[in-house]
């Protein structure tokens, strides 16, 4: 996380609704202050207590379904301008995978992290994507929007990098992988397979 992002943090209004309300209010800034409250819910998820959790059961590692959508909420309202998912923001959401060793909410972390890496990737390529809520939404599948781009070798070193700390058996690495085949070697299926798979 840079300087500026810690210091957005530092400052963050402490409960899940201040979070997303600080986002959605800010004039300038929208990424960086997503991605400082993404990583508020990162701290809350490992310590499986904190303002994001604050009056629910929560274990420690765990992402819940609640988790997953507070996550929805923050990047969608960071986006509201039209912008992709940011790099800040798509490394946040990697941080909260690695950390989020077990999983009960319904495959819905894995279906927003890769729509939101492959929002960010075809953003920054150029791509023609649609509005952070449309391509967010659980109910709108990554086969529907999602289209394979051509990565420069920066964009491209970063993603290997984090694929390479996931799982093999992670749901959102293999449907990014489907999309843009970062792993030649790696297992073909589709999309809607992979999440049934999730579920």
């Amino acid at each position: 996380m840079q300087i500026r992002e810690l210091e957005l943090f530092s400052r963050a209004p402490r409960g899940a609704e201040d979070l997303v309300a600080d986002v959605a209010q800010s004039t300038s800034g929208a990424a960086a202050r997503s991605a400082a409250a993404l990583a508020q819910v990162c701290c809350d998820i490992i310590a499986g207590e904190g303002p994001t959790v604050a009056g629910r059961a929560h274990f420690s590692r765990t992402i819940d379904a609640d988790d997953a959508t507070l996550c929805a909420r923050i990047l969608c309202v960071a986006g509201r301008a039209g912008v992709s998912v940011s790099r800040a923001e798509a490394d946040a959401l990697f941080a909260i995978d690695a950390v989020g060793s077990e999983r009960c909410d319904d495959g819905r972390f894995d279906d927003l992290l890769a729509k939101a890496v492959l929002h960010h990737v075809m953003g920054a390529a150029g791509a023609s994507i649609p509005r952070r809520e449309q391509a967010l939404a659980r109910e709108n599948p990554l086969g529907a929007w999602g289209s394979a781009i051509v990565l420069a070798a920066e964009p491209r070193s970063w993603l290997v990098a984090h694929l390479d700390w996931m799982k093999q058996s992670s749901p959102a690495a293999r449907a990014i992988d489907a999309v843009l085949h970062i792993n030649p070697a790696g297992p073909r299926l589709p999309l809607g397979v992979l999440f049934n798979m999730a579920a």
